[in-house]
């Protein structure tokens, strides 16, 4: 019987790897992939990623999706920032003309990665 999707919501690859990690034995290969991409490419730790999503909804009204792309992405420069918010139609006039924002953004990611530094 095919399970049904009752919700949906976008995660961080750090709130991913804590999930699969929890379940490790239980996995199928599929499974496991995944969770060795998100080990391989998560910067951030669930709580922090959380926090900085929070804080880019809050403070640049940026929604969900797009938060969770750059939390998970964490660019370092105004052109990747501009690469990953280009594909969200609504941002081309609101955010991209707008270095201000922009280095707003950038800032906040480079505190949550300086944050995550620190607790290896």
């Amino acid at each position: 019987m095919p399970r049904k999707v009752l919700s949906s919501k976008p995660i961080p690859i750090a709130e991913v790897k804590r999930i699969l990690e929890e379940r490790e034995q239980y996995l199928n290969p599929l499974q496991l992939k995944t969770l060795s991409y998100a080990r391989k490419y998560s910067k951030l730790t669930p709580e922090q990623a959380e926090e900085l999503i929070t804080k880019l909804m809050n403070e640049y009204g940026l929604e969900r999706e797009e938060a969770v792309q750059v939390a998970d992405i964490c660019p370092e420069t105004v052109d990747e920032l501009r690469t990953i918010l280009s594909g969200y139609r609504r941002l081309v006039s609101f955010l991209l003309f707008s270095e201000e924002k922009m280095n707003g953004i950038l800032s906040l990611v480079k505190q949550a990665l300086e944050a995550s530094k620190q607790q290896i």
